[in-house]
């Protein structure tokens, strides 16, 4: 499973999601979004959150989560041993 996660390290909620990803060992390339230079706003980003909100995740190129409780359910299950403590 390839993982993107999109986040800018400013926002609780993203800092939620990569420390998941990071006390877990998921490996998972992280995609900065810089709240503070608008970048949640432009088309691109757009796309993958028409929300326009941070933390969104990427998986497989494919499929798209976004709002951090939901990428936390789905990550606590979509990896083995992990819902067991989170």
């Amino acid at each position: 499973m390839k993982l993107k996660v999109f986040a800018d390290r400013g926002s609780q909620p993203s800092r939620a999601v990569l420390i998941l990803c990071k006390a877990n060992g998921i490996e998972f390339e992280e995609v900065q979004i810089q709240l503070a230079k608008g970048e949640h706003k432009s088309p691109e980003y757009e796309a993958i959150n028409p929300m326009k909100q941070v933390p969104a995740i990427e998986v497989d190129g494919k499929f798209r989560l976004f709002e951090s409780h939901a990428i936390l359910r789905f990550l606590a299950t979509a990896f083995p041993g992990i819902a067991e403590h989170w």
